[in-house]
C-alpha cells in the first residue's frame, strides 16, 4: 500500500468513527497532560486566545499525531 493510500485509508476510517470512540483512541495514545501541552503550545506559539479556535487547532494536531502514530502501530477505530 502506498503512503498516499495509507493516509487516505486512515482518514476514511476516521470519518466513520463517532466522537466517543475517537476520544477513546485519543485517550489510548495521549494523556490529558499531553493534550494540555498541545493547547498551551498553540496559545503561546501561535498567539491564539479564543478557546474554540484552540480546541479546533488542537484537534487537528491530535489527528496529525494519530496519523503519524498509525505509521508505526496500526490504530484500530
Amino acid at each position: 500500500m502506498s503512503q498516499n493510500e495509507k493516509i487516505k485509508s486512515f482518514f476514511e476510517n476516521l470519518g466513520q468513527v463517532d466522537s466517543e470512540k475517537f476520544m477513546g483512541v485519543v485517550e489510548a495514545h495521549l494523556s490529558n497532560d499531553d493534550i494540555e501541552l498541545i493547547c498551551d503550545h498553540i496559545e503561546e506559539f501561535y498567539g491564539v486566545e479564543d478557546d474554540e479556535e484552540v480546541g479546533m487547532l488542537s484537534q487537528l494536531v491530535v489527528t496529525g499525531f494519530l496519523l503519524g502514530k498509525n505509521e508505526t502501530e496500526s490504530i484500530k477505530f
